[in-house]
């Protein structure tokens, strides 16, 4: 039965779905990696935000909680162009990632700066050609201001991180245009699947890795060939994929299973209401185009799911126009990652909201079969990236997914996107 509680509780819930913050409510890119404050929970139940005011000491909190950079242009549009992709006639893929520029190729006399400017148009036809580029070794890059000088040679022009709307990323430098890049340390534990930064609406073109403290074990950057996958991938997979498209849940708002114990007709009656008050809130607030569905079960209780559009798997690149795996499904599919990572533990508010998950289009069920047929091709053709201090891997979002690998002690890694 609904008490005052529930209902009081409730109504805060829905003030802030139309509040400045529903950004805290809605997540997407690498799966629950959200930074909304840690929420303090009592007898199972949400309780509300417990905002964390002890000292930052960390490279991690020492990056600033601001989640936007209003002054860069917004992330453009994704670039769709799937239909008519013939996957029996797939050209070969003789390349290895990434391609390696050492601090040794610079000439002797020659400045960083100047080779990097020299460098510059063949640098970004090989980061094309070859989908990503590490440059090791460079002394220019190990400070922020240095970084941002670097994409400047290159002449680079930032923009948003695709999530900007929904604050899923802190950032480290807001002059600089410098994302976090999963620094967080409750989440060292966690693995971040495979992945193109991007929404059905927003993708960016190009982004830039930094690494201004690499972590005492692990947390190695890693890349996955987007063109080598289609090749990887079971045919029979690839092609069921193909031909139904898939749709993501992106986050989910598990605060209503206490309509489970109100009557049916007043939970039939509440349903509609809850769910286009948090729809408008949604619609306002969020840069994506969701839609919220209910979903219940005994495991889950009763939420809200929200939805992205369907999509296809497979895109082609809008600039060789070669098709590419396309498709988030190694981080957001809620089996892949409680296979690898366990379950979620729900020692914050946001392990629920954070938690994702991938369908076909028509949003029936992909079987465990295909998902780790998906997974056996992921890792089999992962890439270790061992960045050091002042590293730089540009990578080509439409054609090579990034991940990043377990940790200890102490990360700080940053990311500026692209056009």
């Amino acid at each position: 039965m609904a008490t005052p509680s529930h209902l009081c509780k409730l109504c805060v819930l829905l003030s802030s779905l139309s509040s400045s913050r529903i950004d805290a409510f809605i997540v997407g890119g690498p799966a629950g990696q959200s930074l909304v404050s840690e929420t303090h929970r009592t007898s199972g139940r949400m309780n509300t935000p417990l905002m964390v005011t002890a000292e930052r000491t960390s490279e991690f909190e020492k990056a600033s909680f601001d989640t936007s950079i209003d002054e860069l242009p917004k992330c453009p549009v994704t670039n769709w162009d799937a239909d008519g992709i013939d996957l029996s006639r797939l050209p070969p893929v003789e390349r290895t990632l990434p391609h390696v520029i050492s601090r040794v190729d610079v000439p002797v006399g020659m400045s960083e700066e100047d080779y990097i400017m020299s460098e510059r148009e063949t640098l970004l036809e090989q980061l094309t050609a070859d989908g990503a580029v590490w440059l090791r070794g460079f002394d220019l890059m190990k400070s922020q201001d240095g970084f941002r000088r670097f994409y400047e040679l290159l002449e680079l022009e930032p923009c948003q991180d695709p999530l900007a709307s929904v604050g899923a990323r802190a950032v480290v430098n807001k002059k600089n245009a410098m994302y976090e890049a999963v620094n967080k340390p409750s989440r060292a534990k966690f693995f971040v699947g495979m992945h193109n930064e991007h929404t059905f609406k927003r993708t960016n073109r190009l982004g830039a890795f930094v690494c201004f403290k690499p972590a005492e074990t692990g947390g190695e950057f890693l890349l996955l060939d987007g063109k080598k996958m289609l090749r990887e991938i079971k045919p029979e997979v690839l092609q069921r994929l193909y031909e139904r498209g898939v749709r993501f849940s992106n986050a989910e708002l598990p605060f209503f299973d206490f309509l489970r114990n109100t009557p049916l007709p007043v939970k039939e009656a509440l349903q509609p209401v809850f769910q286009t008050i948090a729809s408008a809130g949604v619609s306002a607030k969020i840069d994506m185009e969701l839609e919220l569905r209910w979903d219940e079960n005994d495991e889950d209780g009763l939420r809200l799911l929200a939805f992205s559009p369907p999509q296809p798997p497979v895109n082609r690149h809008p600039i060789t126009k070669e098709p590419v795996w396309f498709c988030n499904v190694h981080s957001h599919s809620r089996y892949l990652r409680d296979s690898r990572d366990g379950k979620l533990p729900e020692t914050s508010g946001s392990s629920k909201l954070n938690r994702t998950n991938m369908f076909y289009g028509d949003l029936s069920q992909i079987s465990d079969e295909d998902l780790r047929a998906i997974d056996e091709a992921t890792m089999k053709n992962l890439v270790y990236v061992p960045m050091k201090e002042g590293d730089v891997v540009l990578v080509d979002n439409y054609q090579v997914m990034h991940g990043r690998s377990t940790f200890t002690g102490e990360r700080l890694h940053a990311v500026t996107w692209f056009q």
